[in-house]
């Protein structure tokens, strides 16, 4: 029989760390598109309706937003999502009152997650090396990229993963 450890101190903190960026998302979403016309521009982009979620794989965390009319995103309680169709699938749902999740960016773990979310490492740089993976259309995936890119890159400007980089000189 496999024993169960408890948590650490810093996977606790992790987990809270995570846990409230995710609380935040349609807050800090809908907030930023005043900071930044990069963020706007993706949200601009993305119709009224459209939903995605960021799940974290083995920590019971999961965010799940979805854009308004008035072009503002919500919170989507699970209750709210379709269980007849995979999240990302694009098939809609025998539930006409379900939500059905267009876009899926799910964390392998925890680790990686609070990575990404405090700047530790781009979400580029998680990408390069499978920190997660995506499930939905490719066109609206890279405009949440750029987005939340964006958004991080406000937040951590001055963590090195976000930082603009100097070109190098060819002379």
């Amino acid at each position: 029989m496999a024993t169960q450890t408890q948590p650490t101190t810093a996977e606790r903190m992790k987990k809270l760390y995570v846990r409230v960026l995710l609380r935040m998302l349609p807050f800090l979403v809908n907030n930023m598109r005043y900071v930044s016309r990069k963020v706007q521009a993706e949200i601009d982009y993305l119709d009224a309706g459209y939903t995605f979620m960021l799940d974290v794989m083995g920590a019971d965390l999961c965010c799940i937003c979805r854009k308004t009319e008035k072009g503002t995103f919500r919170r989507v309680p699970k209750q709210e999502v379709a269980t007849d169709v995979e999240p990302g699938s694009g098939l809609p749902s025998s539930r006409n009152d379900a939500v059905t999740v267009d876009y899926v960016i799910a964390f392998r773990s925890l680790d990686y997650a609070f990575q990404c979310f405090s700047g530790g490492e781009s979400l580029q740089d998680a990408l390069a090396e499978r920190a997660f993976t995506t499930r939905g259309p490719n066109n609206t995936g890279v405009s949440l990229t750029y987005m939340f890119t964006a958004l991080l890159r406000s937040f951590f400007f001055w963590r090195r993963a976000y930082r603009n980089q100097s070109v190098a000189s060819t002379h």
